[in-house]
C-alpha cells in the first residue's frame, strides 16, 4: 500500500502474462482493500471504488476525456460553518461515494503548470502508474529496479546488436 489512494485505486488491477491480478475482483477482497484504505467497505462502496477506476485509468492513459470524472466531482459539496475565528468549510461528500471522490479530489491536487504529477509507467510492457514527485516532474517508471532497467537493458542491446551488424 503506497500513501495514495490514488495510486494503490489505479495500480489494483494488473494483466501480468495470462494472469489478471485484481484486487477490486471479487467482493470480499473489495470490501477488504475499501476498509484499508478507509471506507467500510460496503456493497455501495465496492462498486463505486469499480466504478472509479474504470474511468481512471482509460482517463489517466489519455484514452478518455475529464468529463468521465465529473459524477465524483458532483459528489463533492463543500458547507460553511460558523466558528469562533470566522467561516470554516467543511467537506461533505456521500459515504457511498466518498473513495471515488476521495482518488478524483486526489487526481486535482497532483496537477500544476509542469503537468499531471501522476501518469501511466513509460515502459510499454507495464500498466502501473506512478506518482511523480521529483522537482523536473520527469520521471518515467513506477520502478527504476525492474521497468527503468529493462528499458536501459534493451535499450543497450539495441546499440550492441547495431555496433555489430555495422562492422
Amino acid at each position: 500500500m503506497s500513501a495514495s489512494l490514488l495510486l494503490d485505486l489505479v495500480n489494483s488491477r494488473l494483466v501480468i502474462g495470462d494472469e489478471v491480478h485484481d484486487e477490486l475482483g471479487d467482493d470480499a477482497a473489495a470490501s477488504a482493500w475499501l476498509r484499508v484504505h478507509g471506507a467500510l467497505g460496503s456493497p455501495a462502496e465496492v462498486a463505486d471504488a469499480r466504478a472509479v477506476r474504470a474511468a481512471l485509468v482509460p482517463f489517466l492513459r489519455g484514452e478518455a476525456d475529464a468529463a468521465a470524472l465529473e459524477p465524483w466531482a458532483d459528489a463533492m459539496r463543500k458547507r460553511a460553518r460558523v466558528g469562533a475565528s470566522g467561516l470554516e468549510w467543511i467537506d461533505e461528500v456521500d459515504p457511498e461515494r466518498a473513495i471515488g471522490a476521495r482518488a478524483v479530489g486526489e487526481w486535482s491536487a497532483l496537477q500544476g503548470d509542469q503537468g499531471s504529477r501522476i501518469r501511466p509507467c513509460a515502459a510499454h510492457d507495464c500498466q502501473h502508474f506512478l506518482i511523480d514527485e521529483s522537482r523536473a516532474n520527469a520521471r518515467k517508471w513506477h520502478s527504476m529496479e525492474t521497468c527503468g532497467n529493462r528499458v536501459k537493458a534493451r535499450r543497450h542491446y539495441a546499440k550492441s546488436k547495431l555496433a555489430v551488424a555495422e562492422e
